[in-house]
């Protein structure tokens, strides 16, 4: 099937729109006792897959680097909802349509704590993760340490 490119974006948009949905299911699911711990070991070993610099297809190559980590998030992801228990999996995808998660709960306990300092730090992620995004790779790291470390002996 070939769909149109309007029609790729419109699906696009629609998931994009159902992210924070399906972010409040699983984070549900996985603070759940109910939910057995082999599967929470497999949404570990996956989010693991994606921070680690070692990869199915290495992250240089531009957008086949970063799909294959989306890809086996996703899969992952949907593996995990799709094999909780189904009474835990009704529950919190109805308290995630609600607006009652756990996330949702979660977020608001932060914000008490941190006050005003929780709002900067939201507004300010989109900036945050284009800046240190590159931290990803290994040996940008290295250069980002070894310049920190620079910077400090030379305050000092």
């Amino acid at each position: 099937m070939n769909l149109s490119s309007s029609t790729r974006y419109l699906r696009m948009g629609r998931l994009v729109f159902k992210l924070p949905t399906y972010a409040r299911v699983v984070w549900g699911i996985v603070r759940d006792p109910r939910t057995p711990i082999g599967l929470k070991g497999i949404l570990i070993a996956a989010l693991a897959y994606v921070v680690m610099p070692v990869d199915l297809i290495p992250d240089v190559i531009p957008i086949l680097g970063q799909a294959d980590d989306l890809t086996v998030l996703l899969l992952t992801l949907d593996l995990f909802i799709q094999n909780a228990p189904a009474e835990v999996r009704a529950e919190h995808t109805s308290r995630a349509r609600n607006g009652t998660a756990d996330l949702d709960r979660d977020l608001m306990k932060l914000r008490g704590l941190m006050g005003g300092r929780f709002d900067r730090i939201r507004d300010d992620l989109p900036e945050l993760l284009y800046r240190y995004g590159s931290l990803r790779d290994p040996d940008e790291l290295k250069r980002a340490l070894a310049s920190w470390r620079r910077r400090r002996t030379h305050n000092t």
